[in-house]
């Protein structure tokens, strides 16, 4: 005989675990990848809406194109200073090598881009009425080719693709500036304007100016070039401000240095209208070269203008000084010049001749630059030096004697102007070679041409971080669905905390929930008993497992009453105690199962048989024993369904003489299991717990916290109940917690013959897509789970 083992004795418990171990071990990679396995519904669902809204997307977005063009900057050659002369030696490191950044910010410069606004009349602003939403993509689709797209479904005010307009003025007052007009096509070649209120102003004809008083000063002013669509087609025009316009075309115009200390400029603009791009890219850049040439040239002919009005003021001070010359040598006769006088004369030319040349610089730098330039203050210190070494000159001069100290002087005179009217001479002719050849810093490298391809959307880009995006969104609401779940990270620390042994982790069961979905919604079945319905089953085999270890475990002839119950609603214990029945007596047992939930039971539902007379009227006394017991063969069970719903459960359990109704079961069946009310619902399990042999609390994954057992343990024992173990219920399959859950005998095995290979492939995806999921986060599957709920309960 085995050994017995009775409520009252001690229960075996397994071995915990080590909490140091279990703790030690955290959570690890595969642990992430089995939840990612496991959830992989919800990430395949994000990805596709994530693809969905992209591809949506990527039909409905506007084009966007780019054009560009490339600009060379000559390093040699100053913005705004260019010359032949030698001085240009000592020119500073700015003038000698224009940086990239400067030519940038003259590019995007209003003087500049304001010149291509008004070229191209960009602060008129005008596009077809396109149909709500896919309007545009339709119109986008049509080849201009074909000439102009037949309206759909006959909505012929809108534009449907091949629409041609041009505008060459567009004139509004100021205060109906940015303000949306609009310009419908009629027939032969007639248009008619209406006003911001939609009011009629005034009609015309391709090509003729036409004007519309609306009461200001002055009127609305407009001449189409060109308007290609049918009658009834509608235009929205805008008028913008120049400066307005500016802004616009400079948010959607780029300039880079291609690559560093390359000198070469890329000029982009974006925008809808390709041929528009290129003719405003291709304009910017003839503008600006056209500038630097105009910069350079005005410069050469300022300097130019200079030197030819300092020529005859030089001239006629070079002729002056010839003259006294001549005539001191007239009246004093030879004059003898000792070595020293010459050697004074010589410097005191070139000191003086320099200083004239420092005086004409300053001035020439005074009609360009501030005073507190840093040339202008350079060129100042340098002509306060070259005076102070005049001033020396000048007073070795007057120790000489005073026939050759007037020498000296006259001659310097001849001298100085000489030479200044010279270096005049030969710089004059620099700056006309200067002002006739001058072709600017800057050259155009390449032309921007037509956009072919649209620039914006990328489709491979978008397609790419979508599937990012999806993919993490996904893997995010499995980890945020996880998290929220009440759970312990791993039942052996469950074991550990509540101090009970794990004596079966039931995998979740698909079939076991269209079974409950029939039970809903009343349709006719057979009984709804997992076992009899699917007995290969992973669920079924989990329960074999709990079967065997019961046998293994507990004395069935001392331990033949066991309850099950839970510690809240929902948990599954009326799933495990009647299939757990059916198991015991599939080996030749003799089985008993009661609903012992006299409030909410619902096995008669899951048997398809009548709720009374039942439980309630046996301990009340309206029924007998052989009354209430209802025999199920084709699942091999007895049945006592709850009967009667009572107000006050608790108090019949008490006086209803149940351990002497269970005394009587016991001499006839082997096993009987009761399900019991949850234990933290009611006090009914308790009572009931006190006559069972064996007590076992079934619980939810995602669904239960330690504290719930612990508290659920604790409430049986204060009535001397000592729960033999737990059962942790549905169970996804795959699970990081129990991922060897899975083995079966092979379906294949039990299918028809006949079933294709495609046919098995199919199954085989939606087995895999079918995954189960948590009711509490996925509405799609709410119901399902709901009904299962309820039926396990």
């Amino acid at each position: 005989m085995k050994t017995m083992y009775s409520q009252n004795e001690a229960t075996p418990v397994f071995t915990p675990i080590n909490q140091a171990r279990i703790e030690e071990q955290g959570v690890s990679i595969r642990d992430y990848v089995d939840l990612l396995i496991e959830g992989r519904k919800t990430i395949l669902l994000a990805l596709a809406a994530v693809l969905s809204v992209t591809a949506v997307y990527l039909v409905l977005a506007p084009r966007t194109y780019k054009a560009d063009a490339l600009l060379r900057i000559d390093k040699n050659k100053a913005l705004l200073a260019t010359t032949i002369r030698s001085e240009a030696n000592s020119a500073s490191t700015e003038a000698e090598n224009p940086r990239a950044q400067r030519e940038v910010e003259i590019l995007r410069s209003r003087s500049v881009l304001g010149k291509v606004v008004e070229d191209l009349n960009l602060m008129v602003e005008y596009s077809p009425r396109y149909f709500p939403v896919i309007g545009e993509t339709l119109a986008r689709k049509h080849d201009k080719h074909e000439g102009i797209a037949q309206p759909w479904w006959g909505f012929s005010r809108w534009a449907w693709g091949g629409e041609q307009l041009k505008i060459d003025q567009f004139e509004v007052p100021d205060r109906y500036l940015h303000k949306e007009f609009t310009l419908i096509a009629l027939e032969e070649g007639r248009f008619q304007l209406r006003g911001p209120k939609d009011q009629a102003l005034a009609e015309g004809v391709v090509g003729d100016l036409v004007s519309a008083d609306i009461g200001e000063s002055q009127p609305v002013m407009i001449k189409l070039g060109e308007l290609v669509a049918h009658p009834g087609t509608q235009f929205e025009l805008t008028r913008k401000t120049s400066l307005a316009a500016i802004e616009t075309l400079q948010k959607a115009f780029a300039v880079q240095e291609v690559s560093k200390d390359t000198d070469i400029l890329s000029v982009e603009l974006k925008g809808r209208d390709p041929e528009q791009l290129a003719k405003s890219v291709n304009d910017i850049a003839n503008i600006y070269v056209n500038a630097t040439v105009n910069w350079e040239s005005a410069e050469a002919s300022q300097k130019l203008s200079f030197l030819e009005d300092q020529l005859p003021i030089v001239k006629e001070r070079l002729e002056k000084a010839e003259q006294g010359l001549s005539a001191y040598r007239q009246q004093h006769g030879a004059v003898d010049i000792s070595a020293e006088a010459e050697i004074l004369l010589k410097q005191a030319s070139e000191m003086e001749t320099l200083s004239i040349q420092l005086k004409q610089k300053y001035d020439e730098q005074n009609q360009r630059l501030e005073a507190e330039h840093p040339d202008m203050i350079a060129t100042n210190a340098q002509i306060k030096r070259v005076n102070g070494k005049l001033a020396a000159l000048e007073k070795r001069i007057k120790d000489l004697p005073k026939t050759q100290q007037n020498m000296v002087s006259l001659a310097r005179d001849v001298q100085v102007n000489t030479e200044l009217y010279t270096s005049l001479l030969n710089s004059a002719q620099e700056q006309r070679i200067a002002a006739a050849g001058s072709l600017g810093n800057s050259r155009i490298v390449d032309f921007a041409v037509t956009p072919e391809k649209p620039y914006w959307p990328k489709p491979g880009l978008l397609l790419a971080i979508a599937g990012l995006l999806g993919l993490s969104l996904g893997s995010a609401l499995v980890f945020l669905r996880h998290s929220l779940q009440r759970h312990d990270n791993y039942p052996a620390l469950l074991e550990y905390q509540v101090g009970m042994p794990l004596f079966a982790a039931i995998p979740h069961s698909k079939k076991q929930r269209q079974l409950a979905r029939l039970i809903d919604q009343g349709k006719d079945r057979e009984p709804g008993i997992l076992v009899s319905q699917d007995p290969l089953d992973i669920s079924v085999e989990s329960l074999r497992g709990l079967r065997t270890t019961l046998e293994a475990t507990l004395a069935s002839d001392m331990s033949k009453v066991i309850m099950v119950s839970s510690p809240a609603p929902g948990m599954g214990k009326s799933f495990v105690s009647t299939n757990l029945s059916a198991l015991l007596a599939s080996i030749k047992k003799r089985v008993l199962i009661i609903d012992a939930d006299m409030r909410n039971g619902r096995l008669h539902e899951t048997f398809s048989i009548n709720k009374q007379p039942g439980l309630s009227d046996l301990l009340s006394g309206k029924a007998t024993l052989g009354e209430v017991i209802v025999s199920l063969p084709e699942i091999g069970v007895d049945l006592i369904p709850r009967g009667n719903m009572v107000l006050n459960p608790a108090e019949l359990l008490v006086l209803g003489d149940l351990a002497e109704t269970l005394e009587q079961l016991k001499s006839f069946y082997n096993h009987i299991v009761i399900d019991s009310p949850p234990i933290l619902g009611a006090t009914d399990a308790a009572i009931m717990g006190k006559h069972a042999d064996a007590t076992f609390l079934v619980v939810k994954e995602g669904r239960y916290t330690a504290q719930e057992l612990e508290v659920s343990f604790r409430r049986l024992q204060q009535v001397g109940v000592k729960p033999n173990g737990f059962i942790i219920n549905d169970m996804k399959e795959g699970s990081s917690y129990y991922p060897y859950y899975g083995y079966a005998y092979p379906r294949s095995d039990m299918r028809n013959n006949d079933s294709t290979p495609w046919h098995a492939r199919f199954q085989n995806w939606g087995d895999w897509m079918s995954k189960p999921q948590d009711a509490e986060f996925l509405p799609v599957m709410a119901e399902d789970e709901a009904v299962e709920e309820s039926v396990r309960a």
